[in-house]
């Protein structure tokens, strides 16, 4: 057994998701298709997709699109898009300022700069999602997004990320304007050593993957089954069945597949224990609160976000995740406000059938401050939530076929896109669609970054779970 308590947090089996997750306000009321389930679980399928997130429906967009004649099963856990997709932030934005000095030190200027393009790109086409198939359904925003830096040397080490992202990426020059910190006092009323304003966007998540689910479960209906309230418990692989050599069991019996997709993010490692520890689940608190008719709406020009340094303290247990996030709902005027500052233990936890009290209250304490308001009162709480994100060692997406050090299971047939870190919405839908492409053959090296990829130094030694343990010390 580990005898460091991070550790035994870090390398635990995730488990299924919980049966009685917290109630999300993005998923009220939910979709029709939220339950729904075929009669009896088909008997065998060419491609099994485990997870109904955004990845999950990028995987199966690309291969229905790109193939003719798979067929393809869809199995959730629980309903339709209740995991990390319709909990979080809703907000389309990307953190390569605050990332890229490192995202250099790490992988050089070159690798860098492809990890910039991606999730810029992945941004762009989930706009395109959004029009596709949910334009009024997902109250897609085009907003600016003002990140305020709390402490001097965050905003010193972001402004040389800005610095060396316009040298290096010569098209994304100007996209950020930094502000100092009497132009963030002076014309956003916001308090901090500095800041800066770059192009992003909000949206309401479940609406738009629920509404694509349902136009490719339409139009696709004689080769795609949508099973929810289906976990998958095990999977075995049976080598004397060619054509079909995995075995997906489940309550409601057994799925042979041909291939199989894991799209389950910080549950990942339940299914493939090799990733215990080098992919790891987080839990999030997210909440909507109302500051009444005074406060005015800005729902569709601004969002938010307040960076200070990540804080771990061994002796009490507390930890600061470095970041509040929150947009504003432009017809309700309500408030999305996200961010931990809690016990360790509550963070690294897969269980979101529950929402610490003390995050919710610093989340009420927090947010009226940081926008100027300092009286004592709190905020009117509409809701408040859970959910489970996926973290890697590394602090990259994984993104390729799975080993079978990963997998502890014979056949190469098993795919996983997983560990988003925070930023699931400016890397899932590439993130799908490469690891889809990555199955029908295709060569996508030419735009997924090489750091995404699974080769063996990056699993041994960037995503052991000792590199996780210090960066933990070094945060604190």
């Amino acid at each position: 057994m580990p005898s460091n308590p991070l550790q035994t947090l870090l390398t635990q089996d995730p488990g299924l998701p919980n049966p009685n997750p917290t109630s999300a306000y993005w998923q009220s009321p939910s979709h029709p298709l939220s339950n729904t389930q075929s009669p009896t679980l088909v008997l065998t399928t060419d491609i099994a997709i485990i997870g109904s997130g955004i990845t999950g429906l990028s995987v199966l967009l690309t291969l229905l699109e790109r193939h003719p004649d798979l067929k393809m099963t869809v199995l959730e856990a629980r309903s339709l898009c209740s995991g990390a997709t319709g909990r979080n932030g809703g907000q389309l934005a990307a953190n390569a300022g605050e990332e890229y000095v490192h995202l250099v030190e790490e992988y050089g200027r070159e690798e860098a700069g492809k990890i910039v393009r991606f999730t810029f790109e992945n941004l762009r086409r989930m706009r395109e999602l959004a029009r596709r198939f949910a334009r009024e359904e997902s109250e897609v925003q085009e907003v600016v997004k003002v990140r305020v830096f709390l402490e001097e040397a965050g905003f010193e080490r972001f402004r040389r990320g800005v610095d060396a992202l316009e040298r290096d990426v010569p098209e994304l020059k100007g996209v950020y304007t930094v502000l100092e910190s009497e132009v963030l006092k002076r014309d956003y009323h916001l308090d901090g050593a500095g800041g800066a304003l770059l192009p992003a966007g909000t949206l309401w998540p479940y609406r738009l993957v629920t509404k694509a689910f349902a136009s490719l479960w339409e139009e696709y209906a004689q080769r795609l089954n949508i099973e929810t309230q289906t976990p998958v418990t095990s999977i075995a692989f049976d080598g004397t069945n060619p054509s079909h050599p995995y075995i997906l069991h489940t309550p409601r019996g057994c799925l042979h597949a041909k291939k199989v997709v894991h799209c389950t993010n910080g549950h990942a490692g339940h299914l493939l224990p090799g990733l215990r520890g080098a992919v790891y689940p987080f839990k999030g608190t997210m909440t909507v609160q109302d500051g009444g008719s005074t406060v005015p709406n800005r729902g569709g020009d601004l969002s938010w976000g307040f960076h200070y340094p990540v804080i771990y303290d061994k002796q009490s247990s507390r930890y600061a995740g470095g970041l509040y996030y929150l947009m504003q709902n432009a017809k309700t005027g309500h408030f999305f406000f996200g961010g931990e500052d809690t016990r360790v233990d509550h963070c690294l936890s897969a269980d979101d059938s529950r929402v610490e009290e003390g995050s919710i209250t610093q989340l009420q304490q927090k947010l009226p401050q940081f926008l100027g308001h300092d009286g004592p009162e709190q905020w009117r709480l509409i809701s408040g939530w859970s959910g489970i994100m996926g973290f890697s060692g590394d602090g990259l997406p994984l993104v390729g076929r799975a080993n079978a050090a990963m997998t502890t299971r014979h056949g190469e047939g098993e795919y996983v896109a997983a560990a988003f870190n925070g930023y699931g919405m400016a890397n899932c839908l590439l993130a799908g669609e490469a690891l889809a492409k990555i199955m029908l053959d295709e060569d996508v090296s030419a735009w997924l970054p090489n750091a995404y990829g699974i080769h063996e130094t990056r699993v041994t030694e960037l995503l052991a779970v000792d590199r996780v343990i210090k960066s933990f010390a070094l945060d604190g």
